[in-house]
């Protein structure tokens, strides 16, 4: 059978997700229960291919691989590669260094993560490559809120913040769409709205979108979703500055305006242009915030997703 990769969340249908999604429910109770599950990838070697900044991405995939039995290579930032100097490009590098690898999780924004998946053998995996999707990143979020609620189907999901310039909201809008989810957006400003394309893709695979200030949608959705307020660049400085004047800063009098069972996460690194956190800290550890807790979970998403690529059974 021919390979299969991951640059983009198109690249699967919902079966697919569901398949991920059991095999990491799988690794997240047996590891819970010591289980051992080396077993499964031994002497397989995962491409760790970081070559923009990564904190989560990076160690939950090699973490994951580690727990599977294999282990990593690779390389972490552009420093001391051919790729620093100009005489090589990120093709280069990337089929170098497949021919020593079974997997690979690539982060880098000047790339077309179609085209490379093209010029290798082994499985690709988008840890945010390229510029539009953080593939990876969206079934890390999507994990624990299906585990939490058993489906997204019919389910409605709040956006707020800066959601155009978030490559993982845009690969979460695909995703949900394709599970059933129904997104609400408030991006404080219009300037902000997802792009055209991502909008139609969330639509094409059954999901809906709704626009209305956060106040409207608050009490009434499953997940509220507070999304990192950095620009892509050149967005023009007068927008940026009026979307910092017009943020609401998700903090624990919030959480009160959600219904009881409503969990809610902010997109790391939180961070906005001046300084500030768009979910405040005071929340970190209230019992349905997720965005720590799916941090570690997402290394079991990572597991499920690296032994369907290839094609390694899980019971």
């Amino acid at each position: 059978m021919p390979k299969r990769d991951f640059v983009h969340t198109t690249d699967f249908e919902r079966a697919d997700y569901e398949e991920v999604f059991r095999r990491a429910a799988i690794f997240e109770k047996g590891i819970l229960a010591g289980e051992n599950f080396t077993h499964l990838l031994p002497g397989r070697v995962l491409a760790s291919m970081f070559l923009k900044e990564s904190t989560r991405t990076m160690t939950t995939f090699q973490s994951a691989m580690v727990r599977l039995g294999g282990g990593w290579t690779g390389l972490t930032g552009t420093a001391g590669t051919y790729l620093a100097t100009g005489e090589e490009d990120i093709g280069d590098i990337v089929a170098s260094v497949a021919e020593v690898a079974d997997i690979m999780a690539l982060r880098y924004n000047d790339c077309d993560p179609v085209a490379l998946a093209k010029l290798i053998d082994i499985p690709l995996i988008n840890g945010m490559c390229g510029g539009e999707e953080h593939a990876s990143g969206a079934l890390a979020l999507m994990y624990p809120v299906i585990e939490a609620l058993g489906s997204l189907q019919g389910k409605k999901i709040g956006m707020y913040g800066m959601v155009s310039a978030s490559r993982p909201m845009s690969a979460v809008l695909s995703v949900g769409g394709a599970l059933g989810a129904e997104f609400y957006l408030d991006t404080v400003l219009p300037q902000f709205k997802p792009t055209a394309t991502i909008s139609e893709i969330c639509l094409k695979r059954g999901g809906s979108i709704s626009y209305a200030p956060m106040e409207e949608w608050m009490g009434e959705v499953d997940l509220a979703i507070w999304v990192e307020g950095l620009p892509v660049a050149g967005t023009p400085e007068d927008d940026v500055n009026a979307f910092n004047e017009k943020l609401h800063i998700f903090t624990n009098d919030d959480i009160l305006r959600l219904k009881d069972t409503a969990l809610f996460v902010g997109v790391m690194p939180r961070a906005t242009t001046d300084g500030r956190l768009v979910m405040a800290k005071e929340t970190d550890y209230h019992e349905r915030n997720i965005t720590l807790p799916l941090l570690k979970r997402f290394q079991y998403v990572a597991m499920g997703l690296m032994t369907y690529l290839l094609e390694v059974e899980v019971k």
